[in-house]
């Protein structure tokens, strides 16, 4: 697992969402290191492009946009 906090939540999931979280993990990865790779991949994937067009035709709201990302990025240490 990554990172020294060693501390631990546990988390329910439904039998099907489990089967499909232990079909993405790898033989040595641990679901805590799986998840987190998920949830990183998912936040790094966000971009102007993948949100269905909703700043399509405003410059300026797009650009507000691109800078709140950057600064959300380095604050919570996103990356891509």
């Amino acid at each position: 697992m990554r990172g020294a906090d060693r501390s631990y939540k546990s988390i329910l999931v439904n039998r099907e969402v489990y089967e499909k979280l232990k079909s993405l993990k790898k033989n040595n990865e641990s679901f805590s290191d799986l998840i987190d790779n998920l949830v990183s991949r998912s936040v790094a994937d966000l971009g102007p492009e993948k949100i269905a067009g909703v700043l399509v035709g405003d410059d300026d709201a797009l650009k507000l946009f691109e800078e709140a990302t950057k600064v959300a990025s380095k604050h919570f240490r996103w990356s891509r």
